[in-house]
């Protein structure tokens, strides 16, 4: 989940840093560079696919974009860069509902056959068989918006939607969702086949990315090789890249400290042991393009207090995300408090900036809710109503203990009590996720957001990715609005339904420290500040010390 890094890219030079000795030569073609999943994006955790139709978390999404170039290659600036995009042009008929799409002839897979609209129609059809087992479904209107898919030739075809839309929504959100797949190799396998080899490296020996899969031991790394056919204009300069499946804080400085992986972010946790670590460089990227969050269970009956949008918002005005940053982010964060990063403010409205301004920090709010909504003190300052308890247990990813520990003690501090415990990560998606997935509490995790933050799929009744059970008419209405419209006021309406009523709690966005060993080069385009991985970019020069 997550899927998943906006503001700046600072970089930063910590003790032990790299000193050059002279000019810097060109990128250079070869070497080996070990690393972990998710870095710039969250902490780590193991891969377990390569279908960009099957994944559903931002770990399997980074790597199978290491395979397949997309249909539109997004910028960290939200703007589409046609040079490495499958499809050369959009137009958009007068009315907004009719899309033709055409596509550059140079692309080929990696066994010399072109890429052509059968690729990305595929990869359309699929979604539709696949339905809500398609993570984004529904997303940008893919498949649900269509009225018709067509072919006009091997490099052009046309989308018509059932209404008009709002263009911009359209393309970033939707037709980003059409990667083209292997279709002549792909065809003849079913649904059932594709999740049979899902992390088969035969299975995806024909690639159009920069990438190829050599290697994958599951639970333990994956290794990927260059793509010798690519047809691209950035072709990798490494000669292997793998990702070690570490998990906790300590072992991930551990690796860094004895050499056992080149790149890593560091953990927030072990940010006073920072100048340990000698021969490394720093880059600060974040936050992601989405949110963190504690998401809850409306299904769940033991926990049905969450359904008062009263003890949800007394949970936003307990919560100090000052403090937060300050304590388990070691400064490196920005408050947030609604479902569209502050980082850049492109899509924020005047309540959300005011808030990521001042902060929503007032236990005297949060008591006064929480008493409207008939819960008072009970023993050990705990909340009673009609003889039930306010407490709920949210389950954490490994490592994650510090900032939950926090929000423990501040919720506390207005009466409701918070347990937590901690699951590796599969366990808490196999938990928390499908029609039947109802008994648990509550979820503490991240998401990664589309170019056009909308969420329909997360937060509307019924929505592919709506795992939390949340379901109000209102938002439906506001969500349904802003496919539609133009201008800004339909995604002003959802952002401050949203913070005014916390279907999520959500909470403050980090910041990643990278360390990168003084030698590797190219950082900067590798780890976009939305969060995206670009490793064709990184290269191995001479030593800096």
């Amino acid at each position: 989940m997550a899927q998943a890094v906006i503001g700046g890219g600072l970089g930063v030079l910590a003790a032990g840093a790299c000193v050059a000795r002279g000019p810097i030569p060109g990128p250079r073609v070869g070497g080996t560079i070990v690393t972990v999943p998710g870095v710039g994006l969250a902490p780590p955790a193991a891969v377990n696919g390569f279908n960009p139709l099957l994944v559903s978390s931002a770990f399997d999404q980074q790597a199978a974009s290491l395979l397949y170039q997309p249909l539109l290659w997004v910028t960290r600036r939200f703007h589409i860069n046609k040079a490495l995009s499958i499809a050369r042009r959009i137009t958009v008929s007068p009315d907004h509902k009719v899309f033709t799409i055409t596509l550059w002839r140079h692309w080929r897979w990696s066994d010399g056959t072109p890429v052509t609209t059968a690729d990305v129609a595929y990869t359309f059809h699929m979604i539709q068989r696949l339905g809500p087992q398609f993570a984004n479904y529904g997303a940008g209107g893919i498949p649900t918006d269509v009225a018709s898919f067509q072919v006009l030739g091997p490099y052009r075809l046309r989308i018509t939607l059932k209404s008009p839309v709002n263009p911009r929504w359209f393309i970033r959100n939707g037709l980003t969702l059409l990667t083209p797949l292997p279709a002549a190799a792909w065809a003849r396998v079913s649904v059932a086949g594709l999740y049979d080899h899902l992390a088969d490296p035969r299975f995806f020996r024909i690639v159009d990315g920069p990438f190829r899969l050599i290697s994958f031991v599951s639970g333990r790394y994956v290794t990927f090789g260059p793509n010798h056919h690519f047809t691209g204009p950035d072709k990798p300069y490494l000669h292997r890249l793998i990702m070690r499946f570490l998990h906790d804080p300590e072992s991930i400085f551990f690796g860094l400290k004895t050499g056992k992986i080149q790149i890593a972010d560091l953990p927030h946790k072990l940010f006073p042991g920072r100048r340990t670590l000698r021969g490394f460089r720093e880059r600060t990227v974040g936050p992601v393009w989405g949110f963190n969050y504690l998401g809850f269970n409306y299904a769940n009956p033991r926990i049905a207090f969450v359904r008062d949008a009263r003890v949800r918002v007394a949970m936003m005005h307990a919560i100090r995300q000052s403090l937060l940053i300050r304590v388990q982010y070691y400064g490196q964060g920005v408050r947030d408090y609604g479902p569209i990063p502050p980082r850049p403010p492109t899509y924020l409205s005047p309540l959300a900036r005011r808030l990521e301004r001042t902060g929503a920090y007032d236990p005297g709010l949060a008591r006064s809710l929480l008493r409207a909504a008939g819960w008072h003190k009970g023993a050990r300052g705990i909340r009673v109503k009609d003889g039930h308890r306010l407490v709920f247990t949210a389950l954490l990813p490994p490592g994650q203990v510090r900032g939950p520990t926090l929000i423990k003690d501040m919720l506390a501090r207005v009466g409701i009590d918070m347990r937590l415990r901690e699951k590796p990560f599969n366990e808490i998606v196999a938990m928390t996720q499908g029609p039947d997935a109802t008994k648990w509490d509550a979820i503490y995790l991240a998401w990664g957001l589309g170019v056009y933050p909308s969420a329909r799929n997360i937060f509307s009744c019924g929505g592919a990715n709506n795992f939390y059970h949340y379901c109000s008419k209102p938002m439906d209405a506001l969500l349904d609005a802003v496919p539609i419209a133009s201008g800004m006021g339909a995604l002003y309406r959802y952002e401050d339904y949203f913070i005014k009523t916390q279907p999520v709690l959500v909470l403050p966005g980090q910041r990643h420290v990278i360390e990168a060993r003084c030698d590797i080069h190219g950082l900067r385009r590798a780890y976009s500040p939305l969060g995206g991985f670009s490793p064709q970019y990184l290269w191995i020069g001479g030593r800096r010390r």
